[in-house]
């Protein structure tokens, strides 16, 4: 086939997506920052309310880098509030990538939102629980499970309508005018 033919060939049946790694790249770093701020922010409001701004961070900073048991931990160190947050971006990356490319093969975004905002709000919890009481055992008692539930539900939400805004506009339409999301015959 001569060039000519091939570029006759490509406008007749132009690609969809120009680029699948751009996209994923983007779903996962939008999913990530927006997941991760949701979870900080819900964190910086209630610690707020507690009266000691940033403790979950330094918390789980000081029991991870120092093994200070997470009883005796009672003020804020800034340093271990910037260690957990390059922590917390690392991790965070690599879930909206998980994420990203999660969606992506499966697709279910367009079809069954609610399943994936119930998957990423196991992985959340599970992953969670399960590399706390590895690496800091004790936390998840002083922080309180409760609040750990709330906060994973939030940044698995946030997470999952940024993937269902990205994906499916109409979808995104008909939620915030109140519709549902797939239309009904």
């Amino acid at each position: 086939m001569s060039d000519s033919a091939s570029a006759r060939e490509r406008r007749r049946f132009p690609r969809r997506r120009p680029t699948i790694t751009a996209d994923l790249i983007y779903d996962g770093f939008y999913s990530a920052a927006i997941g991760g701020s949701a979870l900080g922010l819900f964190f910086l409001l209630v610690d707020s309310v507690d009266g000691q701004p940033f403790f979950t961070p330094s918390l789980r900073g000081t029991v991870l880098f120092t093994g200070v048991p997470p009883e005796s931990v009672t003020e804020v160190r800034l340093d271990m509030v910037a260690y957990m947050t390059m922590i917390h971006m690392a991790l965070f990356g690599i879930l909206g990538m998980a994420v990203a490319i999660m969606v992506h093969e499966a697709e279910l975004h367009s079809r069954h939102p609610k399943e994936v905002i119930l998957a990423l709000f196991l992985v959340l919890e599970i992953g969670f629980l399960v590399s706390a009481n590895q690496f800091m055992p004790g936390v998840v008692a002083v922080i309180g499970f409760g609040r750990i539930v709330v906060a994973n539900l939030l940044t698995a939400v946030t997470m999952a309508l940024f993937i269902l805004r990205s994906h499916n506009p109409e979808a995104w339409r008909r939620l915030v005018h109140g519709r549902p999301a797939t239309p009904t015959r």
